[in-house]
């Protein structure tokens, strides 16, 4: 049996408390901020939880940047080919589509002379792959100007080769930097997680450090005249960066830049004027309200990473570009069905790899290591993801690399545990094993020689042990403590006024005793419609995910403890309050089952 969901209060930091009143939050308000904040944080609440536009830092402090910036201005200028490289999920198919709008809309480079790259997560793998590099090196021009999206700093060698056969590349990431540096063959490597990097922000995602770039050579193109000086600001691609941003769980708490950037974004994807895959994102999953931070991370951004997951992820650039919407519903239409097959293949290898993942967990495992022979490597992610959900562990999810003898893993992680570190850890111990590895502080991927997976799994067990001495494994939810006031759709808009939610900055959740007054199944079944009682009030509630093997986990009747977020259904216009119920476990028995009980008994007699 899994292992029972721990409900935890979130601690507040009593100075950040003091500074959100004092800076005119409400009550309420100051309890979510000082919850997220830490004391190092209360000087600068304002900035954190409302971020101008103009705090987004500038470039300049990047790594290498003059010369990258100077490297793309002089390649539109003197009309070089560039060659556009970059990975296959959501963030690195944004920060591709911003190179390419950058450069055909803003700098005036021929569509011709922009060539797309995206590796291929099952035939070819992570980063800038040997067999990436090789088609690279068969079709491409040279000489030509590669510029990497959201990888690269760990490509040495790859990068190398095109060096050597004529072409430049300038690398743009935010994933770690091997301890020997960036790539030497790369002319730039513009990371703000590098050691020698002066960015005052280490948590913007991939796609920011592309927009990034695109803003130096704006600047550069307008100092040398190839632009004018009032040439258009590239601030209008900020929807692109909100939609990376939001689907690669960046820090939303600690970075006023992703702040800022998923406030505008949002704001351009709901504009009357808002590019067609926004509409037609809209339209196919069927959403109602507002575009909000949790859209981007629910719906938006795994259908976008669908089309990489299961094939090439250009077809999701070319939704991203499309500029008719007829066209980019129909596009829109194909990645939902991607979507659709994901999750299909998603149940049937969590299925398959639950029982040894529990035989791990009830065994005392810090960490949790699978190997899934009859694996998707395009789906690692998601079910790692779900394995830390459901045992509170750091996972790593294997399975074979198609075409290969090795094996390939994706990894996530709870707080405290930082991903690449381990990985770095782990292949100091073991070179021999490794092919290729990377990733950041929640995430990271591996290629591994088949003969060594039982020392990974030992290994990352024996650093997650190291690590975690004040982490107590097992599922749990962080909740804001119980409502002072009933729950109402003006209550829901006071908490609303604290978006965009996300990773560290996660949508409050409360807890409540209540009854169960009615319960009914929806959608595939596995989501629950429920009528609860809290006190002397009744609220209309939606459990998705409810109903796990057949089993539905409450009854009408039931006395429950909930955990739950405020939410809004609209529907036919109308919109209403509901609560959004993560949580739900019954403490006292309805009547039906109490008078069955007790029948029971009698018999029994």
């Amino acid at each position: 049996m899994p292992e029972p969901i721990r409900i935890i209060d979130r601690p507040l930091s009593q100075d950040v408390l003091r500074a959100a009143v004092a800076a005119g939050y409400t009550r309420l308000q100051s309890r979510i901020i000082a919850s997220r904040l830490g004391d190092e944080d209360a000087g600068k609440v304002g900035l954190l939880v409302r971020p101008p536009l103009s705090a987004l830092d500038s470039p300049d402090r990047l790594p290498d940047i003059g010369v990258a910036a100077e490297a793309v201005a002089r390649a539109v200028k003197q009309g070089l080919p560039v060659i556009l490289l970059s990975d296959f999920d959501c963030d690195g198919a944004s920060g591709h589509s911003v190179l390419k709008f950058a450069l055909r809309d803003y700098f005036g480079v021929p569509e011709h002379r922009i060539h797309s790259y995206i590796g291929h997560r099952l035939r070819e793998g992570y980063g800038v792959s040997e067999s990436v590099t090789q088609r690279i090196l068969d079709s491409a021009p040279r000489p030509a100007l590669v510029i990497t999206a959201d990888q690269g700093s760990s490509d040495h060698a790859r990068i190398e080769k095109l060096r050597d056969h004529g072409l430049t590349t300038v690398v743009t990431d935010h994933h770690g930097v091997p301890e020997q540096g960036p790539p030497h063959a790369a002319i730039a490597c513009v990371n703000p997680v590098r050691t020698d990097s002066t960015f005052a922000d280490p948590y913007i995602a991939g796609v920011h450090v592309a927009w990034l770039l695109c803003c130096a050579v704006r600047q550069r193109l307008i100092d040398w005249g190839h632009l004018p000086a009032n040439a258009p600001r590239l601030g209008g691609l900020l929807d692109l960066v909100a939609l990376g941003t939001m689907a690669d769980c960046v820090d939303l708490a600690r970075s006023p830049n992703n702040r800022a950037v998923l406030t505008r974004g949002l704001a351009l994807m709901n504009a009357p004027e808002a590019r067609p895959v926004w509409r037609a994102l809209y339209t196919v999953s069927r959403c109602s309200g507002p575009i909000t931070a949790a859209t981007l991370s629910f719906t938006f951004g795994p259908i976008i990473n669908a089309r990489g997951r299961l094939d090439c992820a250009l077809g999701a650039v070319d939704l991203l570009m499309c500029d008719d919407e007829a066209e980019a519903i129909r596009l829109a239409h194909i990645l939902v069905e991607h979507n659709s097959e994901r999750k299909r293949v998603q149940s049937q290898m969590l299925r398959r790899i639950l029982p040894l993942a529990e035989q791990q967990a009830v065994g005392g495992s810090m960490a949790i290591t699978v190997f899934d022979p009859e694996g998707h490597p395009g789906v690692h992610g998601v079910c790692a993801a779900r394995l830390v959900e459901t045992y509170g562990r750091p996972a790593a999810y294997f399975s074979p690399k198609q075409g290969s003898d090795h094996i390939t893993a994706s990894l996530r992680t709870v707080p405290g545990f930082h991903i690449r570190n381990a990985l770095a850890v782990i292949a100091e111990s073991h070179p021999g094993d490794f092919v290729t590895w990377g990733g950041h502080a929640g995430a990271g991927g591996v290629t591994l020689k088949r003969e060594g997976f039982d020392r990974f799994a030992s290994a990352f067990n024996a650093v997650a042990t190291r690590a975690l001495t004040a982490w107590t494994p097992g599922p749990r939810i962080l909740t804001d403590g119980e409502l002072e006031q009933r729950p109402s759709l003006e209550l829901f808009k006071e908490l609303a006024a604290l978006e965009p939610f996300g990773r560290q900055w996660e949508s409050p959740v409360f807890r409540a005793e209540g009854r169960i007054l009615s319960v009914r199944p929806v959608g595939d079944g596995t989501h629950l419609k429920l009528l609860m009682g809290i006190g002397p009030d009744r609220f209309d509630a939606i459990w998705f995910g409810a109903v796990r093997d057949g089993v539905c986990p409450v009854e009408m009747g039931q006395v429950v403890r909930v955990t739950f977020e405020l939410d809004v259904n609209t529907f036919r216009d109308e919109t209403c309050l509901q609560l959004r119920v993560r949580h739900a476990v019954a403490i006292a028995k309805s009547p039906l089952m109490a008078q069955r009980s007790a029948t029971s008994d009698l018999l029994a007699q």
